[in-house]
């Protein structure tokens, strides 16, 4: 079936650039659409994570995930640009599930190949368009003159995640890489803002982590009775050492997304802790002996106890950098675990988690978002007019 799908491509490419969906897109539709779009191509990938965790066929299931996940980049970056030409790309799926089908009939494939040609189609559609237009190439360069370090390992944090349904038996190390780089690009950020005393401020968390864990795995104070027993390494006097480090890079985003006010920091990590208390004791992180549970066997106490940390850690931040401030960039980090976390969740079976989880976090993330101050212009702060000439072919100085 490739080379009929290439052949198509071949044929149908010259009348793309031609008819419109290269470089004339047409008018963008709404900004919303990029969300909407992403989200419900994460949603199909999600799909196809769970077929594929699940058993089924590993062309279908593999199909889902990858194209989806593709899908939703493409989103994110020009859905209101590919909605205006939405019914030529749409021909141009259909051609493609037409040859498909022919080709499944012919060669005898399975009939799982005709939701792959289907979806290579789109994916194929979607990224000639946006290529040949110049509002999408803008923001491409938009995006390549503010990125900076912290954000690379921010985006690395989220794609080490990716392998976690094909390769369940390496949680841990995933787990543990993941909340490293968001530390690490904790600290790049903090460096941005308030120089040395990032470091400052991170072993005090750190410390403050690990200390408030061994003492509430020991004595069950504060958060209840527990054990790290089981916990997989690597671990630090007992404590899995993914667990200071969220203290401090997690509590850290959470701490600017709620602009400082530690009561909103405190609630945005017990909604992260939602998640976590269904998730990490199934991976063996730790194990609840309490007389009193309330979810996932972790007792009330633990909940107000999550609270008080993150609301003192957020505190202590708000003391030792002020300029922390000043652009929320990592509340970045707090968002994408609001996304991934949930579906971590489901792809484990853990539905209630999951939901509880998804919307609590957020639900607070985006209501943050919303009393961070007015609105900005509904558009890109950027235009295609200023970086590139009018027949788009060169970067205009």
């Amino acid at each position: 079936m490739s080379w009929l799908l290439w052949a198509l491509w071949v044929a149908v490419l010259p009348w793309l650039l031609r008819s419109g969906a290269g470089s004339r897109l047409g008018h963008p539709g709404p900004a919303w659409l990029r969300w909407l779009g992403g989200g419900c191509w994460l949603a199909l990938a999600l799909v196809g994570a769970v077929l594929w965790v699940g058993g089924s066929e590993r062309l279908l299931a593999g199909s889902l995930a990858f194209s989806g996940f593709l899908l939703a980049l493409l989103a994110l970056w020009g859905g209101d640009l590919l909605w205006a030409a939405r019914f030529k790309l749409g021909w141009v799926a259909a051609l493609a599930l037409w040859v498909g089908s022919g080709a499944t009939l012919l060669l005898g494939l399975p009939p799982s190949s005709l939701v792959l040609a289907g979806l290579l189609g789109v994916l194929g559609a979607q990224a000639i368009g946006l290529m040949g237009n110049l509002e999408a190439r803008a923001r491409l360069l938009w995006l390549w003159q503010q990125t900076r370090g912290w954000m690379v390992l921010l985006a690395l944090s989220v794609l080490i995640r990716i392998p976690v349904p094909l390769w369940p038996e390496g949680f841990a190390l995933v787990s543990l890489m993941q909340m490293s780089l968001i530390g690490l690009a904790a600290i790049l950020w903090g460096w941005e803002k308030v120089g040395p005393r990032i470091l400052l401020m991170g072993g005090v968390a750190f410390s403050l982590g690990l200390g408030v864990e061994l003492l509430g795995s020991r004595s069950g104070f504060p958060f209840g009775h527990y054990s790290y027993a089981s916990a997989p390494p690597p671990t630090l006097l007992g404590v899995p050492l993914i667990v200071p480090l969220g203290w401090f890079g997690m509590v850290l985003a959470a701490h600017g997304l709620a602009l400082g006010r530690p009561w909103l920091t405190g609630l945005l990590v017990v909604a992260w802790d939602l998640g976590l208390e269904a998730l990490m004791p199934s991976q063996g992180y730790w194990v609840w002996q309490d007389p009193h549970p309330l979810w996932y066997g972790a007792p009330l106490q633990n909940y107000l106890a999550w609270f008080a940390m993150g609301a003192t850690l957020s505190w202590i931040y708000l003391r030792l950098g002020q300029g922390l401030l000043l652009g929320g960039g990592l509340a970045w980090a707090y968002r994408l675990e609001g996304l991934f976390l949930p579906m971590g969740l489901a792809l484990f079976g853990l539905w209630p988690a999951a939901l509880m989880c998804g919307v609590a976090m957020n639900a607070l993330a985006w209501w943050g978002v919303r009393s961070e101050g007015p609105p900005g212009p509904r558009r890109c702060r950027y235009s295609s007019a200023a970086w590139f000439s009018r027949d788009s072919r060169e970067v205009a100085p």
